[in-house]
């Protein structure tokens, strides 16, 4: 009797704890609604080749940067997926590429994803599932003291409309 009771009861609990409900909103999006009144959009990831990927989105990275074709790869992958590079920028006059005077004030860079609106202080990655991801942090409209930040890496170059130490 005292075996079924808690078995019983740890159903209940695994079942309450874990309970979600994935509902379609009007545009189309499948979205996991918990009961802790948070959500997570689902991403689904199509069949398209990377290839194809590849080829569409390339003329749509930065022109002009060397890059490896891995790299370029990943990039396209990135924009597809919705990410995109804001530069860091000076917010005073005095601030410049390079200028290490810690009296200088500069806008963080930041990565943000149209798709999801999500955003990212470091560059996203690929993660399990195969979609890239970033860290949640929202540093836009955020600046910093402390002379120029350091250098962009290739993905925060190819996947920036402008700006940058060049």
């Amino acid at each position: 009797m005292k075996r079924s009771t808690l078995i019983a009861v740890i159903i209940l609990l695994v079942f309450n704890i874990y309970s979600q409900e994935t509902v379609t909103t009007k545009d189309g999006r499948k979205i996991i609604l918990y009961d802790d009144h948070t959500w997570s959009e689902v991403q689904v990831r199509d069949a398209r080749p990377v290839s194809d990927i590849v080829m569409e989105y390339k003329f749509k990275l930065r022109q002009g940067v060397k890059a490896s074709s891995s790299e370029v790869q990943a990039a396209c992958e990135m924009l597809y997926e919705g990410w995109a590079y804001t530069m860091p920028r000076p917010k005073s006059s005095q601030a410049a590429w390079g200028n290490s005077d810690k009296r200088t004030t500069w806008w963080n860079g930041y990565w943000h994803n149209s798709k999801t609106n999500a955003y990212s202080s470091i560059t996203p990655y690929k993660g399990d599932s195969g979609a890239y991801i970033g860290d949640g942090q929202n540093r836009s409209n955020n600046w910093r003291n402390g002379g120029s930040p350091g250098m962009p890496d290739i993905y925060m170059i190819l996947l920036s409309d402008s700006g940058g130490p060049y």
